[in-house]
């Protein structure tokens, strides 16, 4: 369970702020879900009647934490990889192969953002319930 705090309402969706833990003090990656040196806002639904101040405790499926990772971290590194190589075997050179990576690490990019909305639409990434504490 991950705790946060609602920061503003709008309409019918909250922004939480979650509360950094222990490791996210000395995580190389906090960049991806920091905003400076506080927690980027996650926007919600607001079916829950929060307020703005509310504290929540919130539950993801670790499914769903684990695909995220994956599709952060990993997704653009296969596609930089793999566009290497076909690059490289278009034309065999260093300078093919690191246009292809890069061509491959665009496309990775654009397919990440493509998924994203293409899963907010979906209840994937949505927490399993939130409660007020």
């Amino acid at each position: 369970m991950d705790n946060g705090v609602v920061k503003k309402t709008d309409g019918n969706f909250a922004f939480l702020e979650m509360e950094l833990n222990s490791g996210c003090r000395t995580c190389e990656n906090r960049g991806v879900c920091m905003s400076g040196d506080r927690p980027a806002l996650i926007k919600i639904e607001n079916t829950y009647g929060l307020n703005e101040g509310d504290k929540v405790e919130i539950d993801l499926p670790p499914q769903a934490k684990l695909t995220a990772g994956f599709l952060l971290f990993i997704l653009p590194l296969i596609f930089l990889v793999a566009g290497y190589y076909i690059g490289y075997s278009i034309k065999p050179t260093e300078t093919a192969g690191i246009a292809g990576g890069i061509i491959g690490l665009l496309s990775g990019i654009a397919d990440l953002i493509f998924l994203q909305k293409l899963l907010a639409r979906s209840k994937y990434f949505k927490p399993r319930s939130i409660r007020k504490l």
